[in-house]
């Protein structure tokens, strides 16, 4: 991994968060929320195992959210994309963790539409931009042709 380019280092590294956010987040909700007293002694090892799963489908539930803000930011709104990743993943967090209770679909269902304002705000910045791009192009040959 030392003889990555900047470019293929940042892939992995944006890859990496990507992956790890949402199950991170719902690892330190849960520990915050029941703390290390709510089980008895050599049961955390077994609550981990039972855990694996669902924070597998977490992994890949935190990738469209990812997703929108990377494209967002690529947009040329960094700012707003950074603010829409913290606040949405808070709320993403904390929804999933309910959601779960419904199992890897809840938790699906809860991170694909909470990354949905951010899905529809790219879609809509291209489309302004695309609008943009064609009105400042020429037209072929005549007024109603456009490239």
């Amino acid at each position: 991994m030392a003889d990555l380019s900047p470019r293929r280092r940042s892939q992995a590294s944006f890859y990496a968060a990507a992956l790890l956010w949402l199950p991170a987040g719902v690892l330190a909700s849960a520990a915050i929320r029941f703390g290390p007293t709510s089980m008895a002694p050599g049961e955390e090892a077994t609550a981990t195992l039972m855990a694996v799963p669902s924070l597998i489908v977490a992994a890949v539930c935190g990738l469209p959210l990812a997703w929108a803000c990377r494209r967002l930011g690529r947009l040329g709104h960094a700012r707003a994309a950074w603010i829409a990743g913290v606040f949405l993943g808070v709320a993403t967090v904390a929804a999933s963790l309910p959601a779960g209770l419904f199992g890897p679909p809840g938790i699906a269902i809860v991170a694909l539409v909470l990354s949905l304002p951010v899905w529809i705000a790219v879609i809509w910045l291209r489309r302004q931009a695309q609008a943009n791009t064609d009105a400042a192009s020429p037209p072929l040959d005549g007024p109603d042709r456009h490239p």
